[in-house]
């Protein structure tokens, strides 16, 4: 086989690694530019565009004390929305929430997206991301060095919280169940809505792991 021969056999093979890279480097300048790009919560309502912009608007405070909902406080404290949408900040939960956001992009771009959808595809990303600040790392949450951590205290008062982090009790209820980030509510109440919201989700508790008392919870 002679020179030009070779060459022209190799040269499909070339042309393939040169689209591979070609296309690996466009994957790592959308993820970059998205990463740079989501921080800003105008980013997210761009496509996100009901009721998001309303949560966006309400997330504009500058005190936990003015503070309509949940996420509004957190707001408050520096956490942006991707904040709490991205999960723990871990391998698995950025490949996720990545694969996440270009699946809506693509519907968005291509007129499938409905905006008046809210629910969130992938629900352990915000379980996770509450656990991040609130369980993992409790300083990122506002608890000081040398403290206790409330959420996890071991104790009846506190089993709401002690026994979801115990494998041996399967629940669908997480943390966002009793504290949806945007459910209007009072700071003074600490966002908690006890009657419509979480004596729902201790009953749903009960019943699902077979424990204490099912229904009539006062």
């Amino acid at each position: 086989m002679t020179k030009d021969e070779r060459r022209a056999t190799n040269q499909p093979q070339r042309m393939w690694i040169v689209w591979l890279l070609v296309v690996l480097a466009l994957v790592v300048l959308s993820t970059v530019s998205v990463s740079v790009a989501e921080e800003r919560n105008a980013f997210c309502a761009s496509c996100h565009l009901r009721p998001e912009q309303e949560y966006v608007d309400r997330s504009r405070v500058k005190a936990r004390t003015d503070a309509a909902d949940l996420a509004s406080a957190h707001a408050a404290a520096g956490v942006n929305c991707v904040g709490c949408h991205r999960g723990d900040q871990g391998l698995r939960d950025r490949i996720v929430a990545l694969a996440l956001g270009a699946r809506n992009t693509g519907k968005f771009v291509t007129g499938q997206y409905d905006p008046n959808h809210t629910q969130v595809a992938v629900s352990f990303l915000l379980e996770d991301s509450c656990q991040r600040c609130h369980v993992k790392y409790p300083e990122l949450g506002g608890v000081k060095l040398g403290q206790v951590n409330p959420v996890t205290v071991q104790d009846f008062d506190n089993h709401f919280h002690s026994l979801l982090f115990d494998p041996k009790i399967k629940t669908s209820v997480t943390c966002a169940t009793c504290h949806p980030a945007h459910l209007e509510s009072f700071p003074e109440l600490q966002f908690i809505e006890r009657g419509k919201v979480v004596l729902p989700a201790c009953e749903r508790c009960h019943q699902e792991t077979g424990r204490g008392p099912a229904t009539g919870l006062q």
